[in-house]
């Protein structure tokens, strides 16, 4: 079971999960996820680390009543739980929103993160097609929660794996009442807002990106673009959708491992 602490921070309660030894990395979830629904898959993979998993502002152990909700603000959560778990330097890891967080904090914090992995990440939500789905997500996380379940799990999962949920149903229930959806309205805002264009340049870490062939979420060339922006960046795809890390986390933990360990 994971240890898990909670620190103060701009009145804030930051709750993070903190699990094994070993070289550290921290683990940065997406929109509408926490550090245990995104990366519970991927945890039986990454042994022989200490792998810590903060939940950001609007999710899972986190209580922050901030309305709106900065790439900044964010990213001084993440850091804050590095300090709180006395960690110095750390390898990074974000999905989706949070490449984008972990995008800003390597670009802020040079010295402290030694590897990155960017995994289903977008430089900007400002394109048509996102401000279209972004917006949608925020009114629907406030009108319908149901709704955007059923359509975060149509464009998320893959076909095949969805027909394999033998109660569907039940499923969609335990995620609209186990959700935070006033939380996903705010990342949704924010993901709207998002541009981490200007931070790629000053990214030192040794870094990997992998982008979703099949996504419906994200566009994949937003991947390609990250890629060209870090210089020395590395571009691996994965064969499955937006959500493939929950899906196939095998997969995406042998990718993620022969960066890290390299």
């Amino acid at each position: 079971m994971s240890k898990i602490e909670y620190f103060e921070k701009d009145g804030a309660r930051v709750g993070y999960r903190d699990d094994g030894e070993g070289q550290p990395l921290i683990l940065v979830h997406g929109t509408g996820g926490d550090g245990e629904a995104n990366f519970s898959g991927l945890m039986p993979y990454l042994s022989g680390r200490r792998l810590l998993r903060p939940d950001y502002a609007g999710s899972g152990l986190t209580d922050d009543p901030t309305e709106v909700l900065t790439l900044d603000h964010l990213v001084g959560q993440v850091v804050a739980a590095a300090d709180h778990a006395g960690l110095d330097t750390f390898d990074l890891a974000g999905f989706s929103l949070g490449s984008a967080v972990a995008t800003r904090l390597a670009a802020l914090h040079p010295d402290r993160v030694s590897k990155l992995v960017l995994i289903g990440g977008f430089v900007t939500g400002r394109d048509p097609r996102s401000q279209l789905q972004f917006r949608h997500w925020a009114d629907l996380a406030r009108k319908d929660p149901e709704a955007l379940t059923r359509l975060m799990l149509l464009t998320g999962f893959s076909r095949d794996f969805l027909s394999g949920i033998e109660d569907i149903e039940a499923f969609v229930s335990d995620m609209v009442n186990g959700s935070n959806w006033q939380g996903i309205a705010r990342q949704s805002e924010l993901d709207l807002r998002v541009d981490v264009s200007k931070d790629l340049g000053a990214i030192k870490a040794r870094t990997l990106v992998l982008g979703n062939r099949h996504d419906q979420m994200v566009d994949p060339a937003a991947s390609t673009v990250l890629a060209g922006g870090v210089a020395g960046a590395a571009l691996a795809w994965i064969e499955g959708p937006h959500l493939a890390l929950m899906e196939t986390p095998d997969v995406v933990a042998q990718l993620m491992q022969s960066h890290l360990i390299a």
